[in-house]
């Protein structure tokens, strides 16, 4: 098992799809307008994250509309949505095996780090070199590993509901992710 491997080259998939920005533009959104590139790694890994989860959210409520992403995609981005899906499972498997003593890592967290760390040691922390590896392994993963997210996400929104009980509506990432998205069209067009 490779732990350090070189980074693959993520090929540019903003350039005609209908949601190749999306990633950094919600990357921009988390990051409140500072740049990116002049933060610490934890508030990096932290905004992937956010930003990483209403991806999976959007992929998993408009797959459509990230198909082109597979079109582009590497074979290390399906080899590493493979081992993202792997350490999902494997993560919620101590969790259940544990209960009292567990703490969920999702898979955004999971591809966070990786997105992060990759970037790091590129030194590229820059929105777009971080969106676009974020579209790419997220986009991979939430769609090849469909049934899996759906599972994580119906997981999430029980934990979240649990959290805050007094909201109106029961929170749904692919509800929000679709919103995002949705915003994001609109920002695109208005431009």
């Amino acid at each position: 098992m490779k732990f350090f491997s070189r980074r693959q080259n993520v090929r540019d998939v903003r350039e005609g799809q209908p949601c190749g920005g999306f990633a950094e533009w919600l990357l921009r959104q988390f990051a409140g307008g500072r740049p990116m590139a002049s933060m610490p790694y934890g508030e990096i890994e932290r905004i992937c994250a956010n930003a990483g989860s209403l991806l999976v959210g959007a992929v998993h409520a408009r797959p459509a509309d990230f198909e082109g992403v597979l079109a582009v995609g590497l074979p290390d981005i399906d080899r590493e949505a493979a081992l993202l899906s792997r350490r999902t499972a494997d993560g919620f498997r101590a969790s259940l095996a544990d209960r009292k003593n567990t703490v969920m890592a999702w898979p955004w967290d999971h591809m966070a780090t990786k997105v992060a760390w990759d970037a790091t040691r590129q030194e590229d922390t820059s929105e777009a070199a971080l969106g676009a590896a974020l579209l790419s392994l997220g986009s991979v993963y939430a769609m090849r590993h469909r049934e899996q997210v759906a599972a994580v996400l119906s997981l999430w929104t029980q934990v979240a509901a649990g959290v805050s009980a007094v909201s109106a509506s029961p929170p749904d990432l692919s509800r929000m992710g679709a919103e995002m998205l949705a915003a994001y069209e609109a920002s695109r067009t208005a431009a």
